[in-house]
Protein backbone atom coordinates (compact mmCIF):
# COMPACT_ATOMS: atom_id res chain seq x y z
CA UNK A 1 0.00 0.00 0.00
CA UNK A 2 1.53 3.60 -1.14
CA UNK A 3 0.95 6.60 0.80
CA UNK A 4 2.52 10.08 -0.03
CA UNK A 5 5.63 11.23 1.10
CA UNK A 6 3.75 14.12 2.51
CA UNK A 7 1.53 12.27 4.97
CA UNK A 8 4.26 9.86 5.94
CA UNK A 9 6.96 11.83 6.84
CA UNK A 10 5.64 13.49 10.17
CA UNK A 11 3.88 9.93 11.13
CA UNK A 12 7.57 8.22 10.92
CA UNK A 13 8.91 10.96 13.35
CA UNK A 14 5.93 10.83 15.65
CA UNK A 15 6.79 7.01 15.76
CA UNK A 16 10.43 7.60 16.35
CA UNK A 17 9.30 9.96 19.12
CA UNK A 18 7.20 7.33 20.71
CA UNK A 19 9.82 4.67 20.56
CA UNK A 20 12.79 7.38 22.14
CA UNK A 21 9.94 7.37 25.06
CA UNK A 22 10.83 3.73 25.97
CA UNK A 23 15.04 4.33 25.46
CA UNK A 24 16.10 8.26 26.23
CA UNK A 25 15.33 9.21 29.67
CA UNK A 26 16.19 12.86 30.02
CA UNK A 27 12.99 14.57 29.69
CA UNK A 28 14.41 18.41 28.61
CA UNK A 29 15.60 15.94 25.27
CA UNK A 30 12.07 14.43 24.89
CA UNK A 31 10.31 17.80 25.46
CA UNK A 32 12.43 19.24 22.52
CA UNK A 33 11.90 16.54 20.31
CA UNK A 34 7.66 16.69 21.07
CA UNK A 35 8.13 20.69 20.07
CA UNK A 36 9.68 19.94 16.88
CA UNK A 37 7.54 17.44 16.14
CA UNK A 38 4.41 19.85 16.65
CA UNK A 39 5.72 22.22 14.50
CA UNK A 40 6.56 19.69 11.89
CA UNK A 41 2.92 18.06 11.83
CA UNK A 42 1.37 21.97 11.70
CA UNK A 43 4.31 23.07 8.55
CA UNK A 44 2.60 19.85 7.41
CA UNK A 45 -0.38 20.78 7.40
CA UNK A 46 -2.32 18.38 9.83
CA UNK A 47 -2.78 20.63 12.71
CA UNK A 48 -4.07 24.22 12.46
CA UNK A 49 -3.04 27.33 15.56
CA UNK A 50 -6.47 26.15 17.09
CA UNK A 51 -5.02 22.91 17.15
CA UNK A 52 -1.49 23.93 18.47
CA UNK A 53 -3.12 25.89 20.99
CA UNK A 54 -4.86 23.14 22.59
CA UNK A 55 -1.87 21.24 22.68
CA UNK A 56 0.45 23.59 24.54
CA UNK A 57 -2.67 24.75 26.91
CA UNK A 58 -2.71 20.82 27.82
CA UNK A 59 0.64 20.58 28.20
CA UNK A 60 1.44 23.33 30.24
CA UNK A 61 -1.86 21.97 32.31
CA UNK A 62 0.29 18.71 32.73
CA UNK A 63 3.51 20.55 33.71
CA UNK A 64 1.40 22.76 36.16
CA UNK A 65 0.17 19.96 38.05
CA UNK A 66 3.51 18.36 37.99
CA UNK A 67 5.57 20.98 39.14
CA UNK A 68 3.30 23.10 41.62
CA UNK A 69 1.86 20.13 43.39
CA UNK A 70 -0.65 21.23 45.99
CA UNK A 71 -1.49 20.14 49.72
CA UNK A 72 -5.42 20.94 49.39
CA UNK A 73 -6.91 17.65 47.96
CA UNK A 74 -9.95 19.32 46.82
CA UNK A 75 -7.37 21.18 44.19
CA UNK A 76 -5.57 18.48 43.35
CA UNK A 77 -9.04 16.48 42.53
CA UNK A 78 -10.07 18.99 40.06
CA UNK A 79 -6.27 19.57 38.50
CA UNK A 80 -6.38 15.45 38.06
CA UNK A 81 -10.14 15.20 36.50
CA UNK A 82 -9.63 17.65 34.44
CA UNK A 83 -6.26 16.36 33.20
CA UNK A 84 -8.08 13.20 32.34
CA UNK A 85 -11.02 14.98 30.74
CA UNK A 86 -9.13 16.90 28.25
CA UNK A 87 -7.40 13.76 27.75
CA UNK A 88 -10.62 11.74 26.79
CA UNK A 89 -11.44 14.16 24.36
CA UNK A 90 -8.43 14.02 22.35
CA UNK A 91 -8.49 10.34 22.67
CA UNK A 92 -12.17 10.76 20.98
CA UNK A 93 -11.09 13.49 18.20
CA UNK A 94 -13.27 15.65 19.98
CA UNK A 95 -10.34 18.90 20.48
CA UNK A 96 -10.64 21.14 17.47
CA UNK A 97 -7.66 22.04 15.09
CA UNK A 98 -7.00 18.36 13.83
CA UNK A 99 -6.81 17.11 10.53
CA UNK A 100 -5.94 13.35 10.92
CA UNK A 101 -5.23 12.16 7.25
CA UNK A 102 -7.27 9.13 6.58
CA UNK A 103 -5.32 6.38 5.06
CA UNK A 104 -7.97 3.30 4.39
CA UNK A 105 -11.24 4.80 3.82
CA UNK A 106 -13.42 1.24 3.84
CA UNK A 107 -12.10 -1.33 2.72
CA UNK A 108 -13.09 -5.01 2.92
CA UNK A 109 -9.75 -7.55 3.99
CA UNK A 110 -12.04 -10.36 3.15
CA UNK A 111 -15.52 -10.64 1.28
CA UNK A 112 -17.18 -11.38 5.05
CA UNK A 113 -15.61 -8.71 7.13
CA UNK A 114 -16.63 -5.19 7.40
CA UNK A 115 -16.20 -2.39 5.73
CA UNK A 116 -12.11 -1.00 7.78
CA UNK A 117 -11.01 2.48 7.85
CA UNK A 118 -7.78 3.66 9.38
CA UNK A 119 -6.62 7.50 10.16
CA UNK A 120 -3.33 8.80 11.37
CA UNK A 121 -4.48 10.45 14.91
CA UNK A 122 -1.97 13.16 16.09
CA UNK A 123 -4.26 14.96 18.58
CA UNK A 124 -4.93 11.16 20.39
CA UNK A 125 -0.63 10.12 20.50
CA UNK A 126 0.54 13.80 20.95
CA UNK A 127 -1.83 14.21 24.20
CA UNK A 128 -0.40 10.53 24.88
CA UNK A 129 2.91 11.59 24.87
CA UNK A 130 2.72 14.80 27.09
CA UNK A 131 0.87 12.99 30.02
CA UNK A 132 3.51 10.41 29.37
CA UNK A 133 6.37 12.76 30.05
CA UNK A 134 4.21 14.50 32.76
CA UNK A 135 3.28 11.70 34.70
CA UNK A 136 6.44 10.40 35.28
CA UNK A 137 6.26 7.19 33.22
CA UNK A 138 9.09 8.06 31.10
CA UNK A 139 11.51 7.68 34.41
CA UNK A 140 9.53 4.40 35.99
CA UNK A 141 11.52 0.99 35.12
CA UNK A 142 14.50 2.39 33.07
CA UNK A 143 15.97 -0.84 33.12
CA UNK A 144 15.50 -3.43 30.49
CA UNK A 145 12.44 -5.98 31.08
CA UNK A 146 13.18 -9.01 32.34
CA UNK A 147 12.64 -12.28 31.16
CA UNK A 148 10.58 -13.08 34.42
CA UNK A 149 8.33 -10.05 32.95
CA UNK A 150 8.36 -11.23 29.44
CA UNK A 151 6.90 -14.65 30.26
CA UNK A 152 4.01 -13.29 32.52
CA UNK A 153 3.29 -10.87 29.85
CA UNK A 154 3.27 -13.58 27.53
CA UNK A 155 0.98 -15.87 29.87
CA UNK A 156 -1.28 -12.77 29.97
CA UNK A 157 -1.80 -11.98 26.25
CA UNK A 158 -2.04 -16.07 25.79
CA UNK A 159 -4.82 -16.16 28.21
CA UNK A 160 -6.30 -12.67 26.78
CA UNK A 161 -5.98 -14.22 23.06
CA UNK A 162 -7.68 -17.48 23.88
CA UNK A 163 -10.66 -15.97 26.05
CA UNK A 164 -11.83 -12.86 23.83
CA UNK A 165 -11.41 -14.35 20.64
CA UNK A 166 -13.70 -17.47 22.15
CA UNK A 167 -16.14 -15.54 23.54
CA UNK A 168 -16.12 -13.54 20.28
CA UNK A 169 -16.96 -16.40 18.22
CA UNK A 170 -19.33 -18.24 20.29
CA UNK A 171 -21.80 -14.75 20.07
CA UNK A 172 -20.41 -14.76 16.65
CA UNK A 173 -18.73 -11.23 16.32
CA UNK A 174 -16.40 -12.61 13.99
CA UNK A 175 -15.15 -15.96 12.54
CA UNK A 176 -11.92 -17.82 11.35
CA UNK A 177 -10.72 -16.00 8.79
CA UNK A 178 -6.82 -16.31 8.33
CA UNK A 179 -5.21 -13.81 6.51
CA UNK A 180 -2.22 -11.75 5.80
CA UNK A 181 -3.47 -8.25 4.10
CA UNK A 182 -1.92 -5.54 2.33
CA UNK A 183 -2.06 -3.17 4.98
CA UNK A 184 -0.26 -5.50 7.34
CA UNK A 185 2.74 -3.57 7.86
CA UNK A 186 1.15 0.34 7.97
CA UNK A 187 -1.54 -0.96 10.22
CA UNK A 188 0.92 -2.51 12.89
CA UNK A 189 2.87 0.50 12.89
CA UNK A 190 -0.13 1.98 13.57
CA UNK A 191 -1.80 -0.19 16.27
CA UNK A 192 1.58 -0.42 18.18
CA UNK A 193 3.23 2.94 18.41
CA UNK A 194 -0.29 5.08 18.13
CA UNK A 195 -2.85 3.17 19.30
CA UNK A 196 -2.03 0.53 21.78
CA UNK A 197 0.77 3.36 23.25
CA UNK A 198 -1.89 6.08 23.61
CA UNK A 199 -4.46 3.82 25.03
CA UNK A 200 -2.30 2.19 27.43
CA UNK A 201 -0.74 5.29 28.80
CA UNK A 202 -4.05 6.91 29.36
CA UNK A 203 -6.08 4.11 31.02
CA UNK A 204 -3.63 2.05 32.62
CA UNK A 205 -0.72 4.36 32.99
CA UNK A 206 -2.84 7.30 34.33
CA UNK A 207 -6.43 6.44 35.25
CA UNK A 208 -5.90 2.91 36.58
CA UNK A 209 -2.45 3.87 38.53
CA UNK A 210 -4.67 6.97 39.80
CA UNK A 211 -7.47 5.09 40.93
CA UNK A 212 -5.08 2.12 42.43
CA UNK A 213 -3.99 4.68 44.43
CA UNK A 214 -7.11 5.93 45.99
CA UNK A 215 -7.68 2.20 46.47
CA UNK A 216 -4.63 1.51 48.58
CA UNK A 217 -5.79 4.38 50.55
CA UNK A 218 -8.84 3.22 51.53
CA UNK A 219 -8.10 -1.01 51.71
CA UNK A 220 -10.60 -1.23 48.39
CA UNK A 221 -9.42 -4.46 46.32
CA UNK A 222 -7.00 -4.07 43.92
CA UNK A 223 -9.27 -5.70 41.37
CA UNK A 224 -11.68 -2.72 41.57
CA UNK A 225 -9.71 -0.04 40.00
CA UNK A 226 -8.49 -2.46 37.35
CA UNK A 227 -12.11 -3.30 36.52
CA UNK A 228 -13.08 0.90 37.01
CA UNK A 229 -10.34 1.97 34.33
CA UNK A 230 -11.35 -0.92 31.73
CA UNK A 231 -15.30 0.34 31.83
CA UNK A 232 -13.93 3.35 31.24
CA UNK A 233 -11.88 1.98 28.26
CA UNK A 234 -15.03 -0.06 26.55
CA UNK A 235 -17.51 2.47 27.28
CA UNK A 236 -15.70 6.31 26.79
CA UNK A 237 -13.04 5.17 24.44
CA UNK A 238 -14.70 2.36 22.20
CA UNK A 239 -17.90 2.02 22.61
CA UNK A 240 -19.27 3.63 19.58
CA UNK A 241 -17.69 1.48 17.00
CA UNK A 242 -17.86 -2.14 15.40
CA UNK A 243 -21.24 -4.11 17.11
CA UNK A 244 -22.18 -1.96 20.13
CA UNK A 245 -22.70 -3.39 23.22
CA UNK A 246 -20.98 -6.82 21.99
CA UNK A 247 -18.01 -4.20 21.28
CA UNK A 248 -18.24 -2.45 24.53
CA UNK A 249 -18.53 -5.86 26.73
CA UNK A 250 -15.46 -7.25 24.65
CA UNK A 251 -13.56 -3.98 25.13
CA UNK A 252 -13.83 -3.97 28.29
CA UNK A 253 -12.98 -7.81 29.42
CA UNK A 254 -9.40 -6.79 27.02
CA UNK A 255 -9.54 -4.08 29.59
CA UNK A 256 -9.00 -5.88 32.28
CA UNK A 257 -6.41 -8.18 30.76
CA UNK A 258 -4.50 -5.33 29.91
CA UNK A 259 -4.76 -3.68 33.36
CA UNK A 260 -3.62 -6.86 34.92
CA UNK A 261 -0.66 -7.17 32.79
CA UNK A 262 0.35 -3.53 34.07
CA UNK A 263 -0.72 -4.51 37.95
CA UNK A 264 1.32 -7.52 37.49
CA UNK A 265 4.36 -6.34 35.79
CA UNK A 266 4.18 -2.87 36.97
CA UNK A 267 5.44 -1.94 33.29
CA UNK A 268 3.53 -0.08 30.87
CA UNK A 269 5.23 -2.16 27.66
CA UNK A 270 3.46 -4.93 29.59
CA UNK A 271 0.08 -3.63 28.96
CA UNK A 272 0.82 -2.13 25.59
CA UNK A 273 2.07 -5.39 24.13
CA UNK A 274 -0.52 -7.46 25.28
CA UNK A 275 -2.79 -5.54 23.43
CA UNK A 276 -1.36 -5.31 20.67
CA UNK A 277 -1.08 -9.24 20.44
CA UNK A 278 -4.85 -9.22 21.06
CA UNK A 279 -5.03 -6.99 18.37
CA UNK A 280 -2.61 -8.69 15.72
CA UNK A 281 -4.20 -11.86 16.52
CA UNK A 282 -7.82 -10.76 15.25
CA UNK A 283 -6.49 -9.21 12.27
CA UNK A 284 -4.35 -12.15 11.00
CA UNK A 285 -6.42 -15.04 12.31
CA UNK A 286 -10.02 -13.69 12.33
CA UNK A 287 -12.41 -11.52 10.45
CA UNK A 288 -11.60 -7.57 10.83
CA UNK A 289 -12.50 -5.31 12.37
CA UNK A 290 -15.91 -7.61 12.71
CA UNK A 291 -18.28 -10.14 10.87
CA UNK A 292 -19.95 -8.19 8.02
CA UNK A 293 -23.42 -10.19 9.35
CA UNK A 294 -23.12 -9.35 12.72
CA UNK A 295 -22.23 -5.62 11.96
Amino acid sequence: MTISLHILLPYLTLAALIVSLFIIRAQNVLKIFLALQICLVYFWGFINPIGVLCIVLFWGLCECHLRYPTTRASIHFFSVMLIVLVALLFANHLMPGFNNPKVINGIHLTPDSSAYSMYLNFDKTSAAVILFLASGLVLKNTTALSLNTLFKTLGIAVLAIFTLMILALTIGYIHFDPKFPDIFWLWAVNNLLFVCFAEEVLFRGVIQSILIKIALKRNWPVFIPILVSALLFGTILLGHAYGGLAYISLATLAGVFYGYAYYLTGRLEAAILVHFSVNLTHLLLFTYPVSAVFY
